[in-house]
């Protein structure tokens, strides 16, 4: 009833202005579906519980597709695909045609019947298919219902940013105890195994190449490493790091020489089969410097500077290494500590702010450019990279690590 009108006024109005005044009547409720049925539907996602529901109650067809094959159920349901697929494959549903059918019509492999309700959350993009991937995959479903949407999750993005033998790796690593994000914590890794096979200026920094048969930590380690090396090239080009902090010097034969940019460095690491092209950061931070011990033009040591652990503002040794990082003799020690000696800046304050070395962004684009040309511009990774875009990358490849139980000083 209209504010200021009385009941005599409201019933004056004409018959189909009263009709519109009188309550509307409660919808009938929807039949409820078999309880066994129920149960199945509320294994699924909360989002498509309601259209599932709907769907059966428009052909019970439909039910005994949410029990055979959930992921067709949870892809119409989702609406997967084209509006023109679903209808066709809701018709060969209610026809009663073979489950290959409904799935070549909803371009979704068969192999996804091996899963439960539990596993679709999100809409079945890049889910690789294949008789021979079919094959492969069925030894490597995951044992538990709780990981299934992050195992399917994982197995459809490792397709999409690097190719099926890494889905097929990927599915039987011990990563899927907790939920997490796919395009996030597999994003290194993924562009690393992509690398691994593409003749490009990216693939030059990889020492240790993904291969199928590969052991986890061997390979985060690597895609790790690969990492730090594209960062030294990005941020220790020759000339931004100046500063050598002591002098270089000939000293008993031994020549010492600063490794302050990215050629010297990854050389070093060459020659001495250490982990020099890993120190981008700690460089770059003003946590140390290195410098190669040679002799008559062969490398014979390396030799990191650092600040002395118990007295402030004077610099020491902190490590000396020979070839394979084994330990440095006695007389290498010796001419280290003679060349010290020689040094007139051993007293260095650490800064209290590192200063901002940039990230050369015309260098990770021309490294990037051929993977993101062929993985659709690839944006699960950084179109600019800068301290807190590699910072992520380095965490979440740290989370990676801690869900496999790798231990690395390279995650620490």
């Amino acid at each position: 009833m209209e504010r200021g009108k009385s009941i005599t006024e409201t019933m004056k109005c004409p018959p189909e202005d009263r009709q519109s005044l009188a309550p509307r009547q409660p919808r009938p409720k929807a039949p409820r579906l078999p309880a066994p049925l129920e149960a199945q539907v509320s294994r699924f996602n909360a989002p498509v519980r309601r259209e599932l529901r709907r769907l059966i109650r428009t052909s019970p067809r439909f039910g005994d597709l949410v029990e055979v094959f959930p992921g067709a159920a949870f892809a119409i349901a989702s609406r997967h695909g084209t509006s023109l697929a679903r209808e066709k494959a809701l018709t060969l549903v209610g026809e009663g045609a073979p489950l290959k059918s409904v799935a070549r019509h909803l371009e979704l492999p068969t192999w996804l019947r091996r899963l439960p309700p539990e596993a679709f959350e999100r809409i079945l993009d890049h889910v690789p298919g294949g008789e021979i991937f079919a094959r492969r995959i069925a030894s490597r479903l995951p044992s538990n219902i709780r990981y299934a949407p992050f195992w399917l999750e994982s197995v459809m993005f490792a397709n999409e940013a690097a190719h099926e033998d890494f889905a097929i790796w990927i599915a039987e690593q011990p990563i899927y105890s907790d939920r997490g994000e796919p395009h996030r914590i597999l994003a290194v890794l993924a562009a690393y195994a992509w690398f691994s096979s593409a003749q490009t200026k990216a693939n030059e920094f990889i020492v240790v190449p993904w291969r199928p048969e590969i052991a986890f930590d061997t390979a985060l380690c690597a895609a790790k490493s690969w990492l730090n090396r594209l960062r030294l090239v990005m941020q220790l080009e020759a000339g931004s790091l100046a500063d050598a902090w002591l002098d270089a010097g000939d000293v008993q034969g031994y020549k010492f020489t600063p490794l302050i940019d990215c050629d010297t460095l990854l050389v070093e690491a060459q020659a001495m089969q250490n982990c020099a092209d890993q120190y981008a950061e700690r460089l770059t931070r003003e946590k140390c410097r290195l410098f190669s011990i040679q002799k008559n033009g062969a490398h014979i040591a390396t030799l990191e500077i650092g600040p002395h652990a118990r007295e402030t503002g004077v610099l020491t040794i902190t490590q000396l290494k020979a070839r394979h990082n084994m330990p440095a003799s006695l007389e290498i020690w010796q001419a280290a500590h003679a060349w010290m000696a020689q040094q007139s800046g051993l007293k260095r304050l650490p800064p209290m702010l590192a200063p901002d070395r940039p990230f050369n962004e015309k260098t990770w684009r021309a490294m990037m450019a051929p993977y993101r040309n062929c993985k659709n511009g690839a944006p699960w990774l950084p179109v600019r990279l800068s301290q807190s875009t590699f910072a992520r990358l380095d965490m979440d490849m740290c989370d990676l690590a801690r869900r496999a139980g790798v231990t690395s000083w390279l995650f620490t």
